[in-house]
């Protein structure tokens, strides 16, 4: 008897040789490798429609500038040519229609193609990681009204229209260094995963305008401390948040009703440097890309909402994981 496909994901390879590979998955949680479409090291994956838009580190020759390149996902053909992004070390990316969207780490700017560039100013506590701005993360609003900008070396999240008007800026606690977020099912919560401080922070949210109510640790029982936070994703009924702790390489789940945030479990990724956490298949299964161990981990969510682990698939940095 056939085992039954359940969905298809792609995955970056953030090697030089890498590129995006896509993935079925199975009832019973095995893969079958598809497609690659062979790209210099990209970062994150967007998509829209067949076109796939991938953040490349640095693809311009003799030039310290990352770029953003767009390929045709069932063929893998470029479409036109990599853009820059008039900054440096890319780590992420938004789209949506025609507005595309890239955070530069290292340079503390965002970019909206073709070249409308918003560079933030200023500095964060940390006299290490927060000397000057360091943007992480651009994320769209659910009404697609508003682009949300993680700044982890200022520990806040701006908000912008889509034609970058900024609208409100919102702090997370001094040194917690905020690196993505997601929604609430509802919409009127945000959530940030804090990369230096190892935290979650709930923030309610009305038409742009995120308030700070609580932060929780996402380090093994819940202890306050240093870590690094990195992935946050929703389950689909709204009821579990899974975020991912680079130092202990656990995968958090917790209990989220509104603002209100509860440890439930610390999950082991089974790889070091778990960079993304990706739900699939309606939140039956998921996928944890362990970059530094070369291996991304496939766990079933059993009935509390709890990753178990399956098995381990072989690929070189694997970053980050989107469901077809």
């Amino acid at each position: 008897m056939s085992k039954q496909a359940l969905c298809e994901f792609w995955v970056a390879s953030s090697v030089k040789d890498g590129g995006a590979y896509r993935f079925r998955l199975y009832e019973d949680g095995s893969l079958e490798e598809l497609q690659k479409i062979t790209m210099d090291a990209p970062k994150y994956l967007e998509l829209e429609g067949k076109k796939m838009w991938a953040v490349l580190m640095s693809p311009f020759a003799g030039k310290d500038e990352s770029g953003i390149v767009c390929v045709n996902a069932e063929t893998g053909e470029q479409i036109g040519e990599i853009l820059p992004t008039f900054g440096r070390s890319v780590c992420h990316l938004a789209v949506d229609g025609e507005d595309v969207y890239a955070a530069n780490y290292s340079t503390g700017n965002f970019l909206r193609l073709p070249e409308q560039v918003i560079q933030h100013t200023g500095t964060g506590p940390d006299p290490d990681r927060q000397t000057c701005p360091h943007v992480h993360g651009t994320f769209l609003s659910p009404d697609k009204k508003y682009l949300l900008v993680c700044d982890l070396g200022l520990d806040a999240v701006f908000t912008y229209t889509r034609d970058l008007q900024l609208v409100s800026k919102a702090q997370t606690p001094p040194g917690a260094g905020p690196r993505h977020l997601c929604f609430s099912k509802c919409g009127n919560y945000v959530y940030t995963v804090n990369e230096m401080g190892a935290s979650v922070t709930a923030f309610r949210y009305a038409d742009g305008v995120l308030t700070p109510v609580q932060t929780v640790s996402i380090l093994p029982g819940g202890v306050p401390g240093a870590g690094a936070g990195s992935a946050i994703k929703l389950s689909p009924d709204g009821t579990r948040l899974y975020a991912t702790e680079r130092v202990t390489r656990t995968i958090a789940t917790l209990a989220v009703n509104g603002s209100d945030l509860d440890l439930l479990a610390s999950t082991d990724s089974h790889g070091k440097e778990p960079r993304d956490f990706t739900l699939l298949a309606g939140g039956k299964f998921a996928v944890s890309t362990n970059q530094f161990a070369d291996v991304m981990a496939i766990f079933r969510i059993d009935e509390n909402g709890i990753p178990v682990y399956l098995h381990s698939y072989d690929l070189p940095a694997p970053l980050c994981a989107i469901e077809c």
